[in-house]
């Protein structure tokens, strides 16, 4: 039996915990997918902070507008546009104000000891501050990276970014979440940096990984047997 994989922020979520509120947690984890994906903005990331051509000269900063009527017409109406459209304009605003800039460049997944991969980071390098950044964007309203999540993710950012390559031994870790809707229904980005976390070995990651599977097996397998039962009315009376 395959046993499915964890999106990243729910493994980062979950991994850190005692066993006992491991198993809590995917336990509550529900089979098959959100009624919408943000995958339409992410495919936006390279205009929204200003990725520079390689080869070329310094290109102008795309318009929001432009990003809205390629959202608007990738976007099923309703919830999934609304949804990528604020997180578009966050993003958009953010980048604007601090004069964000940024160059393509492909972190690689990092393969865990248990054949899985984890990739907490985009593919390009970001200037914030006139200081160079890795960045992982978190987007959900619900179930995102809470400050232990943010531990982990940090951890693993810099076990890919920094730990692997001496060309980025000094780049900065950051990752971005998202207020609540303010009055006028609009998201406003928070910027989280890894400056005073004390990070996890890759030790103690690939143990945290390995149990977080481990358990999410045996919960996949329970609720295959439940199935089983239920379908062939063995379930009980009640």
């Amino acid at each position: 039996m395959t046993t499915p994989l964890l999106p990243d922020i729910d493994l980062a979520r979950i991994a850190p915990l005692p066993d006992n509120m491991k198993r809590a947690a995917l336990r509550q984890m529900k089979s098959g997918f959100s009624t919408f994906s943000y995958k339409h903005v992410r495919s936006c990331f390279g205009d929204l902070f200003n990725i520079q051509p390689a080869m070329f000269g310094l290109s102008e900063a795309t318009s929001y507008d432009k990003i809205d009527e390629r959202l608007v017409r990738v976007c099923k109406a309703g919830a999934e546009l609304k949804n990528n459209r604020q997180i578009a304009k966050a993003l958009h605003a953010f980048a604007t104000s601090g004069g964000v800039t940024g160059r393509h460049h492909d972190f690689f997944p990092l393969a865990m000891g248990i054949g899985r991969k984890v990739s907490f980071w985009l593919p390009m390098v970001l200037a914030l501050e006139e200081q160079p950044y890795a960045v992982f964007i978190d987007p959900r309203r619900t179930r995102g990276l809470t400050q232990e999540a943010r531990h982990f993710a940090f951890s693993m950012m810099h076990e890919r970014i920094r730990a692997s390559d001496d060309d980025f031994s000094d780049v900065n870790l950051a990752i971005i979440r998202f207020g609540a809707d303010d009055n006028d229904g609009d998201r406003a980005v928070r910027l989280f940096t890894d400056d005073g976390v004390d990070l996890y070995s890759l030790d103690e990651l690939e143990g945290m990984v390995s149990s977080t599977y481990r358990i999410w097996q045996e919960v996949h397998e329970e609720r295959a047997a439940e199935a089983r039962r239920k379908g062939t009315g063995t379930g009980g009376l009640f």
